[in-house]
C-alpha cells in the first residue's frame, strides 16, 4: 500500500486539471441551447456535432502524441489550454451552425494534445507503485467535472446567452494555463528518442510498442472493446428511460449517478499497489457492469417492472464499475511504456476509443430499430462479458 505524500509539482498538476477538465463541459449545454433554441437546427446537425467533437481524436490525435513525445511536457500543457481558450472564444463569433462545427472541431484538435501530455506528466512525476492512486484522483476530477460543469452551464443560461457562456469558458481555460505555468520543467524518466525520423516512422514507433508488448496490446484492445460496449447503449439511455415509464427527471438523476459513481469508484483505487494485478479490477468492474446492463435491457425487452430508485442506483454502480476499468488501463499503459513513447501510445488509445464512439451508436441504433432498445443493451452487455473473460485470462499479469 502506498501512502507516499503527493509532491508539490504533482499537486499543482492535479489542481490545474480541475479548470482544464471543467472547460471541456461548461459550455456543453450552451452549445445545445444555441443549436436548438436560437438556430432551430435539424436533428442531423447533432450527428455532425458528435463527429466534430470526436473525429479530431482519430485524425489529429496520433500526430499530437508524436509532438508530445518530442516536446517539453509543460509547454504542451500550457499551449494546449491557451489554444483551447482561443478556440472557445471563437465560438462567440460563429454566425451559423456550420462555422460553429468547424470551430468545435478545431477546439477538439487542440484538445488532443492535452491528455497525452497529462498522462506523460503523471508518468514522469510518479513512481510505479503510486500511479494507480494518482490516476484514480485524476479520473475522479474528470468525472466530477462532467457532473458539475454541465449543471452550472445550464444554470447560467437563466441569466446569460450561450455566447456569454462561451466567453466565460474561454477564461476558465486561461486559468488552467496560468496554473500550469507555475509548474517547473517536467523531466521525463528516460531520455527522449533523439533519432531523426519521419512523421510516419514516429507514428509507427508507437504502434510497434503496442504490437511488441502483449500486456499493452491486450489493455488497449480491451479498453476499446469496453468503450464500444458502453457507446453501444449510451445514446439509448434517454429512450430506454422513456420506455420504462420514467420521467426526464429520472433520466437526469441517472446520468448524474453515473458521474457520481465514477468519482466514488476512482478515489479508493489507490489503496493497493499499482502493479498488484490490475486486470483483476478490470474483470470485477466489467463483469458487474455486464450483468447490470443485461438486467436493465432484459427488463425493457420483457416489459418487466423496475423501480425508479433501483434504476438510478444501478446507473450509479455502472459509473463505479467504469472507474474500476478505466483507471487500471491507464496505469498499465504508464507502467509499460517508456516516457519517450507514452504520448503516442496514449493518443493511440484515445483514437481507438473514438472509433468506438463513431461506430457503436449506429450499431446499437440498428439493433434497437430491428428488435428493441432492451436488445441493444443486452448486446452491449454481451460485449462487456467478452472483455471480462479476457480480463480473467490476464488476471495474473501486473
Amino acid at each position: 500500500m502506498s501512502n507516499r505524500p503527493i509532491s508539490n509539482t504533482l499537486r499543482r498538476l492535479l489542481v490545474a486539471q480541475v479548470p482544464a477538465d471543467f472547460a471541456d463541459w461548461l459550455d456543453f449545454v450552451a452549445i445545445g441551447a444555441l443549436l436548438v433554441y436560437v438556430w432551430s437546427v435539424d436533428p442531423f446537425v447533432f450527428a455532425i456535432l458528435a463527429v466534430s467533437m470526436g473525429l479530431p481524436y482519430l485524425i489529429v490525435g496520433p500526430i499530437a502524441g508524436v509532438v508530445v513525445d518530442k516536446s517539453g511536457i509543460r509547454q504542451i500543457l500550457i499551449i494546449s489550454n491557451i489554444g483551447r481558450a482561443i478556440a472557445t472564444f471563437a465560438l462567440v463569433l460563429a454566425p451559423n451552425w456550420q462555422i460553429l462545427m468547424l470551430v468545435i472541431a478545431l477546439r477538439a484538435s487542440v484538445d488532443t494534445f492535452f491528455t497525452p501530455a497529462k498522462q506523460s506528466a503523471i508518468q514522469a512525476l510518479t513512481a510505479k507503485e503510486d500511479r494507480m492512486r494518482i490516476n484514480g484522483i485524476s479520473y475522479a476530477i474528470n468525472q466530477a467535472s462532467k457532473i458539475v460543469a454541465p449543471a452550472l452551464g445550464g444554470g447560467l443560461l437563466i441569466w446569460f446567452t450561450p455566447q456569454n457562456i462561451f466567453a466565460m469558458n474561454a477564461l476558465v481555460s486561461i486559468v488552467a494555463a496560468v496554473l500550469l505555468w507555475r509548474l517547473p520543467v517536467i523531466a521525463r524518466q528516460e531520455e527522449k528518442a533523439s533519432e531523426a525520423i519521419s512523421l510516419w516512422q514516429n507514428l509507427r514507433a508507437g504502434m510497434d510498442v503496442v504490437r511488441e508488448t502483449p500486456i499493452l496490446r491486450s489493455a488497449l484492445f480491451m479498453m476499446g472493446a469496453g468503450y464500444f460496449a458502453m457507446f453501444f447503449y449510451d445514446t439509448l439511455i434517454a429512450p430506454l428511460t422513456r420506455d420504462l415509464g420514467f420521467s426526464q427527471t429520472i433520466l437526469g438523476l441517472s446520468l448524474a449517478a453515473v458521474g457520481a459513481g465514477g468519482v466514488i469508484g476512482a478515489l479508493p483505487l489507490g489503496t493497493g499497489r499499482a502493479d498488484n494485478r490490475p486486470f483483476v479490477l478490470v474483470a470485477i468492474g466489467s463483469g458487474l457492469a455486464a450483468l447490470i446492463i443485461i438486467f436493465i435491457g432484459a427488463c425493457e425487452a420483457a416489459d418487466l417492472p423496475l423501480r425508479q430508485t433501483i434504476f438510478i442506483v444501478l446507473f450509479g454502480v455502472l459509473g463505479f464499475c467504469t472507474a474500476m476499468t478505466v483507471v487500471p488501463y491507464r496505469t498499465v499503459i504508464q507502467s509499460n511504456v517508456s516516457s519517450a513513447r507514452i504520448g503516442r501510445v496514449t493518443a493511440l488509445s484515445e483514437a481507438l476509443n473514438t472509433i468506438a464512439l463513431l461506430t457503436a451508436p449506429f450499431v446499437g441504433a440498428a439493433i434497437a430499430s430491428a428488435f428493441s432498445i432492451g436488445a441493444a443493451f443486452i448486446c452491449g452487455g454481451g460485449v462487456m462479458l467478452l472483455v471480462t473473460l479476457r480480463a480473467v485470462q490476464l488476471r495474473k499479469l501486473r
